[in-house]
């Protein structure tokens, strides 16, 4: 039985110092979800090996996605290097189709929004980031910003959408737009929060403190963390400040081993309450 079906290119992605890792949002999600307890799978077209613990079905591909990313002071580039086949419904095993958590996590286009339709019964949520994504043909290419225009129709099947500012090159109002297209849209913007609209009026969500050393897939982690406690609660300031937290505690790790879980968690937004309390009785 699946819990939770993660939908994406699971990526090569170019170190500094030339070693490489596996990444992408749907293994940190994958990862993320068995941490929480639930029995996750992933959906993806990749040449990387699958993460111990976690159910795979991988579309045949000799490549991987392949990014290596440029952290700077105006913010991280990205460069592609190469681009792993597309991902179909057909790829998605029947006996998955059941799973009541689903995040679609695309990182070059390689999944559309129709791919929710294989799950009718399922909490959808999106990352939207690889279909806000654009890239020359010839490789290695820098990644640039696209202007995607869903049709209201193709979104229809989707919960919950997610993305960051920095997705959209900090355009605070095409964010806005991309976030009220589904009943409930999140904004990222780093350690400044995020900003949750429901049904189109938008919620600052305060990040907790956080001492940085890895940013790569913070975003990611608060996407899951979301869409998981939602899940649960169905209460979706709780599900925010639950992912807040969540996304607090991998920052400050590198890679997935700093991925937390649900003590961590719940330990963070704890403190977090402490420090509130010990504040406003000054």
């Amino acid at each position: 039985m699946i819990d939770f079906v993660a939908i994406g290119h699971v990526t090569c992605d170019l170190l500094p110092t030339g070693a490489t890792a596996s990444g992408g949002t749907a293994r940190f999600a994958a990862l993320l979800a068995k941490r929480l307890g639930l029995r996750p799978a992933i959906v993806t077209a990749s040449a990387e090996p699958a993460p111990d613990g976690v159910a795979w079905a991988n579309v045949a591909a000799s490549i991987s996605s392949t990014f290596e990313n440029r952290y700077t002071p105006t913010g991280r580039r990205q460069w592609l290097h190469a681009v792993a086949p597309a991902i179909s419904v057909t790829a998605i095993p029947p006996s998955w189709r059941t799973a009541p958590i689903v995040l679609l996590g695309p990182v070059l286009h390689e999944c559309a929004p129709d791919v929710a339709a294989a799950f009718p019964g399922a909490l959808i949520g999106v990352t939207a980031q690889g279909w806000l994504r654009d890239w020359n043909n010839t490789l290695p290419s820098p990644v640039s910003l696209r202007r995607w225009q869903p049709k209201p129709a193709e979104l229809a099947r989707l919960h919950v959408l997610s993305l960051s500012s920095e997705d959209v090159g900090g355009d605070d109002e095409l964010a806005a737009y991309y976030a009220c297209a589904t009943p409930i849209g999140i904004v990222t913007h780093g350690a400044r929060g995020a900003t949750m609209f429901l049904h189109g009026k938008p919620h600052h969500i305060a990040a907790y403190q956080a001492t940085e050393r890895d940013p790569t897939g913070a975003g990611d982690v608060f996407a899951t963390a979301f869409l998981i406690r939602l899940w649960e609660t169905g209460d979706p300031f709780a599900a925010a400040r639950f992912a807040a937290a969540a996304a607090a505690c991998v920052v400050e790790g590198i890679g997935d081993a700093a991925l937390p879980d649900r003590a961590q968690i719940t330990r963070r937004m704890a403190d977090d309450a402490i420090e509130t309390r010990r504040h406003a009785s000054r």
